[in-house]
């Protein structure tokens, strides 16, 4: 019976990845109908969990945790580590047990089968294993499969229930090892903050200006119009969109400056909307990208009705940016409105894979060996709390030639909010960028976490025109506008953050000094992209420090 649950996997990686979308029912109904009958036969959940650390083990059984979330009571083999928890983390992890995920059994289904889901079911697999202590690979995808089958839905505790053999397996000693490495993590985040802080503080100049005079966060004067507009891009299986914010203004041809805007995956051109206003009003023609991973995509794919997201979109992104440049150069020799912009000297500003994006057309370059290095297989990645690596490491599934370079000559600026780097591009790829940059990281930001993809690869960039922000109790939500809860896949609070409305000033002046100091060549821009002017802002929780040099750490 163990095998034939372990045999669903297999079968749906035969029907699931090659199917065509008029499949899909046929799919649904097939999973759904072995998963009911699956789970209509005994025996196949898992009686106890084991931690095991050399000849030393600790046994908690299923029943006795099923309990204490059903009843908040604890029994049995819980007690012994339930006593060595305070009564917050009790109930953290009751509700770790039982919070449920909208997901059905067919998106669980494609979702473990994708290049993403397979290398966090390796890494989890090294950590959760199976009776004879090998990888939980398998167990976990089947466990997975047939707790979504389950109502009211998936949950924790239904995994474990439905794991298809009597012992659930966790290596303490890699467990231990994990929590050193989030404790070391968080010890050399501390060090590496205070040394940015110092550095932040040093010939620190207040900013001179006139009462009257407006900073840089503060709304502009210039009316603005939106249009959308759809373009052309041959790596896309829809046509494009996007929205132009264009100042309503009278100038002379090819004179106002340009910034494009690239949102992050599983998002919309809405939730930086509020920049593209901002800017518009201060004269910039912003163009605020749709891409092809969404967050309506996503939603489509989390509620049965699309294809999971293919990796081709790593270097259809980039694209998306010089398709949509082409275009409003077509457009131009028609529309003197739109022949207004200066399309040969354009700015971008991305957050997230937008900010992958924004430092692809600016010149960063693949780094495959480094790929390779953490990412030696399809399930594999070396397990790490670095969760951006199960993103780096769709570069290699890419079924293409990867080019030479994404670079549009046209961008001569950049501004890149928690980009994902450290081995997507790495050293050898960062160093092709040679234009203004600046990168923004947040300090509680656990899905690109600031020292490894910001900070360090900071020091990569060889423009001697750069700028680190880092921005203290930023997560990597705390720019965005709109809801960012995560839909079907529901975030706590905590990895939130605070209310992002308060961040949203800082965004508004660094973005704005930046592209008049580099699109618009304006020298005493440079006066807000210091400290001092960073030091105006009353923005609780969050503090910003910024730096163009790292100090030694």
């Amino acid at each position: 019976m163990k095998i034939g649950i372990l045999g669903l996997g297999k079968l749906g990686a035969g029907l699931g990845l090659q199917r065509h979308r008029l499949n899909r029912c046929w799919w649904r109904s097939l999973i759904t109908a072995l998963s009911s009958a699956l789970l209509a036969l005994p025996g196949l959940a898992a009686e106890r969990i084991e931690f095991f650390y050399g000849p030393f083990e600790i046994a908690v059984r299923v029943d006795d945790l099923q309990h204490f979330a059903e009843t908040g009571e604890v029994r049995g083999s819980l007690r012994p580590i339930a006593q060595r928890l305070p009564p917050s983390q009790l109930d953290g992890l009751r509700g770790w047990l039982t919070r449920p995920f909208s997901l059905d059994v067919v998106t669980v289904a494609e979702l473990t089968y994708s290049p993403v889901g397979m290398r966090l079911l390796g890494q989890l697999g090294d950590l959760v294993q199976t009776d004879d202590r090998r990888s939980g690979f398998s167990a976990l995808r089947a466990s997975l499969i047939l707790a979504a089958a389950q109502e009211p839905g998936l949950t924790t505790l239904h995994v474990l229930q439905q794991f298809p053999l009597d012992i659930v397996q966790i290596d303490y000693a890699l467990a231990r090892e994990l929590l050193g490495e989030g404790q070391a993590f968080f010890q050399r985040r501390q060090t590496v903050l205070s040394a940015l802080e110092a550095q932040a503080r040093q010939n620190l100049a207040p900013v001179a200006t006139a009462l009257s005079q407006k900073t840089p966060e503060q709304p502009g004067t210039y009316p603005w119009e939106r249009r959308t507009l759809e373009f052309e891009n041959a790596l896309r299986r829809t046509r494009p969109i996007a929205d132009l914010y264009l100042p309503q203004i009278s100038a002379p041809p090819g004179s106002l400056p340009v910034v494009v805007i690239s949102h992050g995956a599983a998002s919309s051109r809405q939730t930086l909307r509020y920049l593209a206003e901002h800017l518009a009003s201060h004269g910039y023609g912003a163009v605020v990208l749709e891409h092809d991973d969404n967050g309506a995509q996503f939603e489509q794919f989390l509620s049965g009705m699309a294809q999971p997201p293919d990796p081709i979109t790593l270097l259809s992104r980039p694209r998306d940016v010089t398709a949509v440049l082409d275009t409003l150069e077509t457009l131009a020799q028609a529309d003197p409105s739109i022949g207004r912009l200066d399309l040969a000297q354009v700015g971008v500003v991305g957050q997230s894979l937008g900010a992958y994006t924004a430092l692809a057309v600016a010149g960063a370059t693949f780094n495959p060996e480094a790929l390779r290095q953490v990412c030696p297989s399809p399930t594999q990645s070396g397990v790490s709390l670095n969760l951006s690596l199960l993103v780096q490491c769709e570069v290699l599934e890419i079924a293409t030639d990867l080019p030479a370079s994404l670079r549009d000559q046209r961008v001569t600026s950049a501004i890149a909010i928690n980009p994902l780097t450290s081995h997507i591009f790495g050293e050898a790829g960062l160093s092709q960028v040679e234009i203004p940059v600046m990168v923004v990281a947040g300090t509680d930001d656990v899905f690109t976490p600031a020292v490894p993809e910001q900070i360090q690869p900071f020091d990569w960039i060889a423009s001697p025109e750069k700028h680190l922000v880092v921005v203290g109790a930023g997560t990597h939500f705390s720019f965005l506008e709109g809801d960012t809860s995560g839909g079907a896949l529901p975030l706590p609070p905590g990895l939130l953050g605070p209310d992002a409305r308060a961040a949203y000033p800082y965004l508004k002046g660094l973005s704005t000094a930046f592209f008049n100091r580099y699109q618009r060549g304006q020298t005493a821009a440079s006066t807000y992209l210091g400290q001092g002017y960073l030091d105006t802002f009353e923005q609780s929780p969050f503090r910003a420090l910024i730096v163009q040099d790292l100090p030694d750490f």
